[in-house]
């Protein structure tokens, strides 16, 4: 239970400060019931200048003159400036950042303020020397740490990544390089395929690995072949993967294993279930290699999953953000597939008081800063300097008049979940009922369980390498220092000498490439800065979790009518090199623009394959006229996936909308053997007629009212007939009042204007059909001048006007 209290206070000089006290009750599961008070105080401005964290050290925050932060410092006995500068440049842009211990970051930016290179000095060297190249409408195409070599026994080295991308930008290949000190050395390759409805048909990815994780070379790789669902309303979920993959040491070629996961989804679309299987070296397949089950709740928030027998529980607050995670480590005997004896136990937690805490077993909690949204610093303590016990602590709402909260009855009943997930899996439950929650087992560091024992002996390793035996209230000089890339994912992490404690390094879509770490501390925030869940492997985003081995979400998206061209399940819109998704319902530009489909969307193309390289041109004039984001792109096949994307087609604001394909007076070609028609003054069924009529198209969900209708499709605007044919596409002649296609859609659809052809267009170089080939095509219109007629809606009704 959370109680907040929010009081305005006027100062001397006229300032009013708002503060919010809030006091947090928390239940740990078979654990105990825990309390934290935080504090915070903001301006006149809401900006953040103070905030008390549940051990009492007061963090504060300073400004500039232009409002932008400019230090971060922390007291507790001690003071701690964990940000000493941050500087702007004119177009309040980041420009640098120095860290207490001595780090600095620089960021360069180019003309169109791109980042070009982002550059970390620490310990008296370059740990980063990132350089960034894009191409013209803003896909990184490289990103090479150029940093000098670190000395031999030293976590770091040089990366560079290389990306490719395909008419849609989506990303279709990528390769990286890496070398470290102490003759380390690693390479990838990574190559996408998707279909036309985004989603992921194919990936192939392979890694070499020289010296980095034992002396030698590792070869590790996979091919992963998808397939969906073809049931109606399902056609995002995955019903197969094809996994041939290997792991080998020394020569690449090892063994191939062939693994196949099939996948099932709730009526929500939820993941509930995959199975693994294996073809063996006897060509049978044996379909009991794996299982992973998952438990959602009505909110479609995931409970709980059992691995094979190894079962993860989680909790969430009313807001829907987590707030325990706990797994139970098994040692379990089976005989011929029964469960014979063994014990399983809960007693590994991670308890999230909010972003700025997380409290684990044994009494240790990590302490977060931050500069705004982004985690600077990650601060180790245990409840020997931490104050307060959280278990003596008052309750929330324990003397609030008129409250009344059991929190032995719910602790009781959050015990029985875990029994209750444990028994639909048909997992044995061993563990031992702990009911002294306010002594609770396991949860502190003085009551002698093995789990407070663990964490004591790491407690003093860690003191032991950080020469950090000190009382209570003396410095705190775990402090861990984060050094992100563009994309927020952590690379580099110091500690208080500025010395490289943890390095990784990512694929593209996420997992891990290199990571060079200490004993001591080691973050488990990594891509994109989110936490990765080592029990399941997934990303934990907030709204939904992510499995960056199939790089897909677990759950559909809750805002998924603002993506309604891409899959439910894809992440970040298969570009994950300049698109992040902060927290599983919308992704952003690396600026921090808001991507969606629908509402900011002001250009809409709808293109037949043969006309790709003339949509891409077409995408790209959108960008620069518009802006990133603008633009949405949809390949016809057929008529019934014309007619979906047509009707999705929910921009607030639509300027223009563009249909590129084969035509004639009356028709246009959407895919083999289907088109729609202009002959025709009621409907068809769309479903089983290859022509139906345009009547068939449901009205757009958007505002067209205003926007124009470009229609580059032979003849599409030609008052005379073309009769010829091309397969099933015949047709031709205009009859009696008949007008031409583009008319029709214009007029039936009111826009607002439209423009279409008057002749025969060409598609691409070499195609010969009324006139020479020309590059004219591959302009953006309207260059085409006099090929394109002309029309405009005036009260319902459509003129000429021009050729």
């Amino acid at each position: 239970m959370i109680l907040t209290r929010c009081i305005s206070i006027s100062i001397d000089n006229g300032v009013t400060l708002n503060q919010t006290k809030t006091r947090r009750t928390l239940i740990v599961p078979n654990q105990a019931i825990a309390t934290y008070v935080t504090q915070w105080t903001y301006d006149s401005h809401n900006r953040l200048i103070e905030m008390i964290y549940p051990d009492e050290e007061k963090v504060t925050y300073s400004y500039n003159l232009g409002g932008l932060l400019e230090k971060v410092r922390g007291e507790k006995s001690y003071g701690y400036d964990y940000i000493t500068k941050l500087g702007y440049d004119k177009f309040e842009q980041r420009s640098y950042l120095k860290y207490c211990n001595g780090a600095e970051t620089f960021y360069t930016y180019d003309n169109r303020r791109r980042l070009s290179n982002l550059a970390v000095n620490s310990g008296g060297t370059s740990i980063m020397d990132n350089a960034y190249t894009f191409d013209a409408v803003s896909n990184v195409l490289s990103v090479a740490n150029n940093a000098s070599l670190p000395a031999n026994g030293n976590a770091g080295g040089q990366m560079s990544h290389t990306y490719t991308y395909d008419g849609l930008y989506r990303l279709a290949t990528a390769k990286g390089t890496y070398t470290g000190a102490d003759n380390k050395s690693a390479s990838y390759t990574l190559a996408m395929g998707y279909d036309n409805m985004h989603r992921i048909k194919s990936k192939s990815q392979h890694l070499t690995q020289d010296n980095v994780q034992f002396n030698g070379t590792l070869n590790v790789g996979y091919d992963l072949t998808y397939a969906y669902s073809s049931e109606e309303g399902k056609k995002f979920q995955l019903e197969s993967v094809k996994d041939v993959n290997y792991r080998t040491e020394e020569t690449p070629e090892g063994q191939q294993v062939e693994n196949g996961h099939i996948y099932q989804y709730d009526k929500n679309g939820n993941l509930i279930y995959v199975n693994t299987n294996r073809v063996m070296t006897d060509g049978h397949r044996d379909n009991s290699v794996g299982e992973r089950k998952l438990i959602w709740d009505e909110e479609n928030r995931l409970l709980a999953v059992d691995d094979n027998g190894f079962v993860s529980n989680y909790w969430y607050d009313a807001d829907g953000e987590r707030t325990v995670k706990t797994s139970g480590e098994s040692d379990q005997v089976y005989v011929n597939g029964v469960f014979s004896g063994g014990s399983t136990n809960t007693a590994k937690f991670s308890l999230y008081v909010s972003p700025y805490l997380v409290a684990n077993q044994g009494g240790r909690y990590t302490k977060h800063i931050y500069a705004g949204s982004q985690r600077i610093v990650s601060k180790v303590g245990d409840f020997a300097s931490y104050g307060s016990d959280p278990r003596r602590i008052e309750y929330a709402g324990a003397n609030t008049d008129g409250l009344s909260v059991d929190y032995k009855s719910k602790y009781a009943a959050q015990q029985q979940v875990i029994k209750d997930n444990y028994k639909f899996f048909d997992v044995p439950y061993n563990g031992t009922d702990n009911d002294n929650y306010a002594d609770g087992e396991g949860f502190c560091c003085n009551d002698g369980s093995m789990e407070a024992a663990v964490a004591q002996a790491r407690k003093a390793q860690t003191r032991a390498v950080s020469r950090s035996f000190k009382d209570p209230d003396n410095y705190e000089n775990l402090q861990f220092f984060y050094h992100p890339d563009h994309l927020g994912s952590s690379s580099f992490i110091t500690n208080l000498d500025g010395e490289v404690v943890q390095h990784i390094e990512y694929v593209p879509f996420g997992e891990v490439f290199i990571e060079e770490r200490n004993n001591v501390w080691n973050t488990p925030y990594l891509f994109n800065a989110k936490e990765f869940d080592e029990e399941t492997g997934m990303y934990y985003y907030g709204a939904r979790y992510y499995d960056p081995r199939i790089s897909l979400w677990m759950s559909t998206d809750p805002a998924q009518e603002e993506y309604y061209s891409h899959s439910s399940y894809c992440f970040s819109g298969n570009n994950p090199i300049i698109y992040i998704d902060y927290n599983g319902k919308e992704w952003t530009d690396l600026d921090g623009q808001v991507i969606t489909d629908t509402k900011n969307i002001k250009k809409f193309i709808f293109y037949s394959k043969d006309f790709s390289k003339q949509a891409k041109v077409q995408y790209n004039d959108g960008i620069k006229k518009y802006g990133a984001g603008s633009v949405a792109m949809s390949q016809t096949s057929t008529t019934q996936a014309f007619s979906e994307d047509w009707k999705n087609m929910n921009g607030t604001e639509i300027s223009e909308v563009l249909i590129m394909t084969h035509g004639k007076n009356q028709s246009i070609l959407v895919g083999e053997g289907q088109q729609f028609t202009a002959t025709g003054d009621g409907k068809t069924n769309i479903s089983r007629s290859p022509a139906p009529n345009i009547q068939d198209l449901p009205q757009p969900t958007g505002n067209i009212e205003n926007a124009m209708l470009y229609m580059y499709s032979c003849h599409s605007a030609d008052t005379n007939p073309h009769p010829h044919g091309e397969g099933d596409h015949q047709q031709g002649a205009l009859l009696g009042s008949q007008r031409p296609i583009a008319y029709v859609f214009a007029q039936y659809f009111k826009f607002y204007g439209v423009q279409g052809t008057s002749e025969s267009v060409n598609y691409h170089y070499g195609l010969m059909d009324l006139f020479s080939p020309s590059s004219d095509y591959l302009q953006p219109y309207p260059a085409n001048g006099g090929k394109w007629r002309i029309y405009y809606n005036s009260n319902n009704s459509l003129r000429k006007q021009g050729k």
